[in-house]
C-alpha cells in the first residue's frame, strides 16, 4: 500500500494521542500518510476542554498529573516527543506550584491545543494532517467488511475515503430517560426551569434568577463546576477568613468567607449519599507517589490465579481490604497514638496472617466458579486482636466512610446543615494532613493505587468477565469513586463558606425529586429530616451515562443500526446475557466487532467506549506511569501501519 489514509474521529485527548503515535511511527512506515482529524470542535481540546469556557471550572487533578506525550516510563518507542503538562506549564512561565495546583479546564485545553500544534508542525515529511471541523455522521463500507476503504460522511456534506478509522468520540450525549422527558415537559408546561444533563460549561445557568433556589440532582464534579459559575461567575468572591472574637487565633488556610454580589441563587445540592465525593488530598508532597501496596501485589495475585481467570470479590477484594486496614491503622497511629489500647504490632501480624491463610485457601486451583463477597476471616484472631488494639469507634468502617449519613436522623434542617458543614471541615483538615496522618486519605492512597493495578489486570484479560461486570463494575468502581474522585479541596472550602453565608440548602441523602400537585414547582425530599425543599429551578448535574445503547449521537447510533457495532455482553453464572456499556471489541487489537461477530480489519476503538474491556477510562494519562491510554494508542498506530509488535 503506497499511500495510507486514516480517519481519527474525535479530536480530544484520546484522538490527539492517536495522532501523536501515528506521526511518531510514520518514519518506520516510509510511505505517504494522510491523517483526517474529524471533530466539530478544536483539535486537542475538543468539546470538553474548550479553551473559551470559564477559567473558574477546575479539574480534580493537578497540573503535574497530565500528559499527552510518552516518556521514559513507557515500554515502547519513540518517546519524549513532547512535554508533559508540568514541563509545558513551567516553560510557559507558569508561576503556581504545578504539584499542588489543581488545573483549570481551560489551562488543560491550552496544553492540548499546543500539543496538537506540536504534533502537526513536527510531523515527518511523509505525513499530511487534515482537520475537518465537522461531525462524523456515518461510515459506509463500499464493499465487504474485509475491504480496506471506508467512507466517512460528515455534517458539512463532505466525505472522506480512508483505509482505517479510529473511533475516539469520548463522552457522548445520552438520550433522556422517560423520567427526564417528563420533567422537561412539566417545566415547559408550568414556566419552570429544568436543565437536563449537560456539560457545566454548556448549562444555561443564566436562566436561574438571583435569589431563587435551584435544586441540583447530583453532588459530584459537575455540581462544583456549576457552583463556581453561580458564585465566581456572578461576581462573588471568596476571601481568607479573618480571626474574630468567637474564633481567635490564626485561621486555617482553607477557611474562607464569601462576599456575595447579590446575583447568586440559593444552591440546593442533592444525591443518594447526601454528601459529595470526598475531596482530594493536597499536601507538599503532592502529587503523591503510588502507595506501596503490601498485599494486593503481583506476586499474591499470581499465587491466586494459577493460570485461571480471577474473581474479584472472592480473591482480590480481601487483599485490597487488608491493605486498606493496614493503611488506616498506620495513619491513625502516626497521628493519634494515644487512641491505641496497646502496641499495634499484634494487629500487623494478624493482618499478615489473614492474607497468608487467604492465599492458601483461595488459590485458583481451589476456587471453582465464584463465591460472591466472601470476606477474609481466615485468621480467626483478627477481629479479636483489632478490638484489643483499637477502640470500636476508631476502627475502619468502610460503609460509614462512604455513606456517613445513612444512620443519621435530624430534628430539623439546621441540624443537617451543621452536620454536613462539620463533615466538610473535617475533610479539609484531612486533605491538608494527607495520607501520612489522615486515615481517610490513607484509604484514598490505597484505593488510587489499587485501582491502577486492577485497571491493568482488567485490560490484560485476567479478570473473569462476569466478575468484572457484576463485581468490579457492579460495586467496586462506584465505591472507589466515592473516596477518590471528589473535587479539589478548594471547592469544599468554598461550599463551606457559601453555607455559612446562608446560600446553601442541603437536601440530604436518599433524595427524591418530585413535581408539585399544588403549585408549579419541583420538590426535593429526604427521609432523614422533615421538610421539603421547593424550587422553580432544577438542574440535572449528572455526568453522561456513556452506555452506547443509550447514545444520542448520530455516528454511534447509525453504526449500531447498521450492525457495524454491537453491544458487548457477558453471560452471568445463571446463564443470563447481560449487556455492558461499551461495544464489542477484539481485546488484542481493539478492532470493532460487528453484529455478525466479524472483526473489522481496519476499524479501531480508543477512548471511553472501551468500557467493555477496560476500567478507569475517564482518567487522563499520567506521566511516568507507562499509561495504558498511551500504550493503546501506540498499539493501534502500529497495527494500522502493519508494523511488527515491539
Amino acid at each position: 500500500m503506497a499511500h495510507l489514509s486514516v480517519a481519527v474521529i474525535g479530536a480530544g485527548p484520546r484522538g490527539l494521542s492517536v495522532c501523536e503515535r501515528l506521526t511518531a511511527l510514520a518514519p518506520e512506515y516510509k510511505h505517504p500518510v494522510t491523517i483526517h482529524v474529524i471533530d466539530p470542535y478544536a483539535p486537542g481540546p475538543g468539546r470538553v476542554w474548550d479553551t473559551e469556557q470559564s477559567p473558574e471550572l477546575l479539574m480534580n487533578t493537578t497540573i503535574s498529573e497530565q500528559t499527552i506525550f510518552p516518556d521514559d516510563s513507557c515500554d515502547f518507542s519513540p518517546t519524549n516527543t513532547g512535554p508533559s503538562m508540568r514541563e509545558w506549564y513551567l516553560a510557559t512561565d507558569g508561576t503556581d506550584d504545578p504539584d499542588t495546583t489543581f488545573c483549570s479546564r481551560t489551562l488543560y485545553g491550552h496544553y492540548l491545543a499546543d500539543a496538537f500544534t506540536r504534533v502537526h508542525e513536527n510531523a515527518p515529511q511523509n505525513v499530511t494532517i487534515q482537520v475537518h471541523r465537522a461531525q462524523a455522521l456515518r461510515i459506509a463500507d463500499p464493499g465487504s467488511p474485509v475491504e480496506v476503504s471506508q467512507i466517512v460522511r460528515l455534517s458539512d456534506d463532505t466525505s472522506v475515503t480512508v483505509d482505517a478509522v479510529v473511533l475516539c468520540v469520548g463522552h457522548i450525549p445520552s438520550r433522556l430517560t422517560d423520567e427526564r422527558i417528563q420533567l422537561e415537559r412539566y417545566a415547559a408546561d408550568n414556566d419552570l426551569n429544568y436543565c437536563p444533563p449537560s456539560l457545566p460549561a454548556e448549562t444555561p445557568v443564566d436562566r436561574v434568577p438571583a435569589g431563587e433556589t435551584v435544586i441540583f440532582r447530583g453532588f459530584g464534579l459537575n455540581y462544583f463546576d456549576l457552583q463556581a459559575l453561580f458564585t465566581h461567575g456572578r461576581g462573588g468572591t471568596f476571601v481568607p477568613r479573618e480571626p474574630s472574637p468567637d474564633r481567635p487565633g490564626k485561621c486555617e488556610p482553607w477557611e474562607l468567607e464569601y462576599v456575595p454580589s447579590g446575583r447568586e441563587p440559593v444552591l440546593a445540592p442533592s444525591s443518594r449519599r447526601g454528601i459529595p465525593y470526598r475531596c482530594k488530598p493536597v499536601t507538599p508532597n503532592h502529587p503523591m507517589k503510588p502507595y506501596p501496596l503490601r498485599f494486593f501485589t503481583e506476586d499474591n495475585v499470581t499465587k491466586l490465579s494459577s493460570g485461571k481467570l480471577l474473581h474479584f470479590d472472592d480473591q482480590l477484594w480481601p487483599l485490597i481490604l487488608t491493605d486498606l486496614r493496614y493503611a488506616w491503622y498506620a495513619a491513625l497511629y502516626r497521628s493519634q497514638p494515644e487512641l491505641f489500647l496497646r502496641d499495634p504490632a499484634p494487629l500487623k501480624e494478624a493482618l499478615t496472617e489473614s492474607v497468608a491463610r487467604h492465599l492458601a485457601r483461595r488459590s485458583g486451583a481451589e476456587t471453582q466458579g465464584r463465591a460472591t463477597g466472601r470476606e477474609t476471616h481466615e485468621a480467626p484472631a483478627l477481629h479479636e486482636v483489632l478490638d484489643s488494639v483499637v477502640p470500636r469507634e476508631h476502627q475502619l468502617d468502610l460503609q460509614a466512610l462512604l455513606r456517613p449519613l445513612n444512620e443519621e436522623q435530624f430534628a430539623n434542617r439546621e441540624q443537617l446543615t451543621a452536620w454536613i458543614d462539620s463533615f466538610l471541615e473535617q475533610e479539609l483538615r484531612d486533605a491538608y494532613a494527607g495520607p501520612e496522618l489522615a486515615p481517610s486519605k490513607a484509604i484514598f492512597a490505597v484505593l488510587w493505587t489499587a485501582r491502577g493495578f486492577l485497571k491493568e489486570l482488567v485490560a490484560d484479560g485476567r479478570i473473569s468477565p462476569t466478575s468484572f461486570a457484576t463485581e468490579v463494575r457492579g460495586w467496586f468502581e462506584s465505591f472507589v469513586s466515592g473516596i477518590c474522585d471528589g473535587p479539589p479541596p478548594q471547592r469544599f472550602a468554598e461550599l463551606l463558606a457559601l453555607s455559612r453565608a446562608g446560600l446553601v440548602a442541603y437536601v440530604g441523602p436518599q433524595v427524591k425529586i418530585d413535581t408539585s400537585d399544588h403549585e408549579p414547582a419541583f420538590i426535593a425530599s429526604t427521609p432523614v429530616v422533615d421538610g421539603d425543599i421547593v424550587a422553580r429551578n432544577l438542574i440535572d448535574a449528572a455526568s453522561p451515562t456513556n452506555h452506547i445503547r443509550l447514545a444520542d449521537d448520530n455516528l454511534i447510533t447509525s453504526m449500531l443500526d447498521r450492525g457495524q457495532l454491537t453491544v458487548a455482553t457477558i453471560t452471568s453464572d445463571e446463564g443470563t446475557l447481560l449487556p455492558t456499556s461499551g461495544p464489542l471489541v477484539e481485546r488484542d487489537s481493539l478492532r470493532t466487532v460487528d453484529s455478525r461477530g466479524r472483526v473489522h480489519p481496519h476499524r479501531y476503538v480508543m477512548s471511553i467506549q472501551l468500557s467493555s474491556l477496560q476500567l478507569g477510562l475517564a482518567i487522563a494519562a499520567n506521566p511516568n506511569t507507562n499509561a495504558r491510554t498511551l500504550r493503546d494508542a501506540h498499539s493501534i498506530a502500529r497495527h494500522i501501519y502493519g508494523l511488527a509488535d515491539q
